[in-house]
């Protein structure tokens, strides 16, 4: 095996009724984008939510060479998870790892594939999704319980990675009338 080979990671595999529901979503997407522009931004950002939950629920395979181990795979998830609410420093994940700083965070990177921010980012992005659908709670009151410093914070992230603001977002997938 090359060192290159080791480091490549393959891509989740989705389960045959995620993929049906994804290819119908980006399919209405398509039909609608002349017609309903609107419609067409829906569909497309319940395919990225699918497409997002369905990718962050499998654990890592622990790596061989270089990255995290099953163990310490664990720890640090349920540290982030335990933790969200608060300020995660990547030293404090590298002591749940009982790893150095810099062996840490290469070893994270090689096993989930993004940097240890990210990836807190990425889960606290999740956990405002859960409150947003559980409930009609404030943003400002959401932001807070997911980490972020101030609403403004939490949308610029909200936007970036699901392109679209957290009240759109709620809307769109609101369990209310449809019109």
């Amino acid at each position: 095996m090359t060192p290159l080979s080791i480091r490549m990671r393959r891509p989740p595999s989705l389960v045959p009724e995620v993929r049906a529901r994804l290819a119908k979503l980006l399919d209405d997407a398509e039909a609608a984008l002349t017609n309903d522009q609107e419609a067409a931004r829906a569909s497309l950002a319940q395919a990225l939510c699918l497409l997002t939950q369905a990718t962050e629920n499998p654990l890592p395979e622990p790596s061989l060479h270089g990255g995290l181990v099953g163990w310490q795979i664990k720890r640090v998830l349920a540290f982030v998870d335990a933790h969200l609410d608060t300020t995660i420093h990547v030293k404090e994940m590298a002591a749940e790892a009982h790893l150095s700083l810099s062996h840490f965070s290469h070893a994270f990177k090689l096993t989930f594939g993004e940097p240890p921010l990210a990836y807190v980012t990425r889960r606290r992005l999740a956990r405002a999704c859960e409150l947003m659908l559980a409930g009609d709670a404030p943003l400002s009151w959401i932001a807070h319980e997911c980490g972020f410093y101030d609403q403004p914070h939490f949308t610029r992230h909200f936007h970036r990675r699901l392109g679209m603001t957290p009240q759109n977002w709620r809307r769109l997938h609101s369990q209310g009338p449809v019109d």
